[in-house]
């Protein structure tokens, strides 16, 4: 195989953001358990990007974090970045359903 050939079969992967919809069920101040679906915009991240995310050292804390932050845009266009101190102090169980839709994009199920 040579490189067209490769980028062809999508082995190099360009900026892409992929909508994904996103179901956060949590409780109201009321303490009322609700359920908000709703969409975002997942970057696409290509082999480099994923390694310097990951690389040790001050990207070992917050790893989740950082990870949503490089990966959840915002927005109906997918224009608004999710800022980093934003991501740390997630709800922990939104935190959980946009680390789900960011893994789903960037590790599909294989396909039987």
């Amino acid at each position: 195989m040579n490189l067209e050939q490769l980028k062809k079969k999508g082995g190099v992967i360009a900026d892409a953001l992929v909508p994904k919809e996103v179901e956060w069920k949590h409780s109201d101040k009321n303490g009322k358990p609700i359920t908000d679906k709703f969409t975002v915009h997942v970057r696409r991240h290509a082999f480099g990007v994923m390694e310097a995310m990951f690389a040790g050292g001050e990207a070992e804390r917050f790893k989740n974090a950082r990870y949503l932050s490089a990966s959840i845009m915002l927005g109906k266009d997918g224009t608004e970045e999710l800022p980093f101190d934003d991501a740390v102090n997630l709800d922990s169980t939104l935190g959980i359903a946009l680390l789900s839709a960011v893994n789903e994009v960037n590790n599909p199920p294989a396909k039987s």
